[in-house]
Formats: structure tokens, sequence, C-alpha cells
């Protein structure tokens, strides 16, 4: 019978998953950026969301779902329970260390746009 953590599996899941979250955080960080007219510099912020912000959301939730799910244990839902939790959380830092730019010139207190929930940290 197979691993049902096989390879295969692992690395499908790790390029879906983390794939898919960090077109969401470059979604949530665009949306923030035009809410509080946040201006990276002379190039422009989709460009630097694309090239930039996309390979290192990729390369940090493929990497950190890989070694979650491989080490969580033997459980197959329990492991991708816990890659999910860590993918939300390092995208979470990702967003509060470049989706809200204190230190940019934008309209937003702190950087953090309107629509954000009081309840989710930044």
């Amino acid at each position: 019978m197979a691993n049902a953590k096989s390879s295969r599996v692992e690395s499908f899941l790790a390029v879906v998953v983390g794939g898919g979250t960090a077109f969401g955080l470059i979604v949530i960080t665009s949306r923030a950026w035009k809410a509080c007219h946040v201006d990276v510099g002379q190039v422009s912020n989709g460009l630097t969301l694309l090239f930039l912000g996309l390979p290192l959301a990729l390369i940090v939730n493929i990497v950190l779902f890989t070694l979650v799910f491989r080490y969580a244990g033997k459980a197959f839902l329990m492991s991708f329970i816990a890659a999910a939790i860590a993918i939300a959380i390092a995208d979470l830092a990702l967003f509060s260390w470049q989706g809200t730019p204190a230190g940019s010139p934008g309209i937003c207190p702190a950087g953090v746009p309107p629509w954000w929930p009081a309840w989710i940290p930044t």
C-alpha cells in the first residue's frame, strides 16, 4: 500500500496550497495598497508585487508547507492542518511586513486599510 503522504502528493499539495495562498496574499496586499494610496516608487505597484512579492510569497509558502507537512506527524489530516496554520501565520507576517508599510506615505493610519478586521493583528 502506498504511503498517504507520498512525495507526489506532498509536492502537489505544496504547489496548490502554497501557490493559492501566495496569490491570495498578493491580492490582499494590492487591495491594501490601493485603499491606502501606497506608492512604492518608480516601478508600479502591480509590477513590484508580480516580480518581487509573488516569488517571495511562493518560496516561503511552498517551503514552509513542505517542511511542516513532512514533519508534523504521520496523520495526513493533522499534517495538512498544521501546514495550513503555518502558512496562515507566515502570510500574516508577510502582510504585516510589506502589506501595511508604515514607512510608506499613504492615507491609512499605520498603513492598515479601513476594511482590515480589527481583531486580526498587523
